[in-house]
């Protein structure tokens, strides 16, 4: 899924959510509601990684910064 089509399943502006992966930005409670639905998952599934495979490049991201 890209951000333009996260953007429109979610409500969400892209530009948000460039900035959420980027770590320039941190999403509200809400927000991250919005996204795992526009996602179609949980938003238990974005805090704690249960389906990896739905970020991959945020999740190699993250762990580069965690050194």
């Amino acid at each position: 899924m890209t951000q333009d089509q996260l953007a429109a399943a979610s409500g969400i502006d892209s530009s948000n959510i460039r900035a959420y992966e980027n770590g320039r930005a941190m999403p509200s409670i809400q927000t991250l509601v919005r996204l795992a639905e526009g996602l179609g998952g949980s938003p238990a599934e974005l805090l704690v990684g249960l389906r990896s495979d739905m970020f991959p490049v945020a999740l190699e991201d993250r762990r580069r910064r965690a050194g």
